[in-house]
């Protein structure tokens, strides 16, 4: 039946991201940039069913490559060599070919694969530019750059969300694509901070439910 399909798949997608989620610097961060991510695409007026459970699949997932990261440099205290932070940009690769097998998981993997591709050209692994980075990635980028400068760190207290929006504003039109910081910017504050303190809430993880 349709129910037993989607509790197989929802099951695959739990088994995924129990073996991401260890790997994370903060318990829950998957699913708090989730969150985010359907937020920002509420915002830009994206309520096509199918491409928010496949974007909010593919940011659950984002991190999954990290799983074949050393345990060593991923919880490194200082700062990484060059070599090491070459090792970590390994991630998105390493990720797309975890999941790319799964065919529920076909677009979501375009958040996995290109999530640090940067709007200018200069993110990695293929220096894509304006939009030739998926939609799906570009929508992520913001929200997990929300969540990377306001959660904590082993290395660093989180900080405020005003810091978080001006290095937001900062990377328009260079990491980020203008259009997706104008939604991002029309969303008010209280809402990323109920986003961020009520799990529960309207944007809460319904795929697997």
């Amino acid at each position: 039946t349709s129910f037993q399909g989607d509790a197989f798949l929802n099951s695959n997608l739990l088994y995924l991201i129990a073996a991401t989620d260890g790997n994370e610097d903060t318990v829950g961060h998957s699913q708090l940039v989730a969150r985010y991510t359907l937020l920002l695409a509420k915002a830009m007026g994206i309520d096509d069913r199918k491409f928010c459970r496949d974007i909010e699949r593919g940011a659950l997932l984002h991190d999954i490559g990290k799983i074949g990261i050393p345990e060593s440099i991923l919880r490194k205290d200082g700062p990484l060599t060059a070599r090491e932070r070459e090792i970590v940009k390994e991630h998105p690769l390493l990720g797309y070919e975890i999941i790319e097998e799964f065919r529920f998981l076909h677009k979501a993997s375009l958040v996995v694969l290109f999530h640090h591709e940067s709007y200018d050209g200069r993110g990695y692994p293929y220096g894509l530019k304006r939009e030739e980075i998926p939609l799906e990635a570009r929508i992520f980028a913001i929200a997990d750059t929300l969540d990377a400068i306001t959660s904590n760190r082993p290395y660093r207290k989180g900080q405020s969300f005003k810091r978080a929006f001006d290095e937001i504003e900062k990377g328009r039109g260079t990491q980020f694509d203008p259009y997706i910081v104008d939604a991002f910017f029309s969303v008010p504050e209280e809402k990323w901070r109920q986003a961020k303190s009520d799990p529960e809430g309207s944007f809460s993880i319904h795929t697997l439910h």
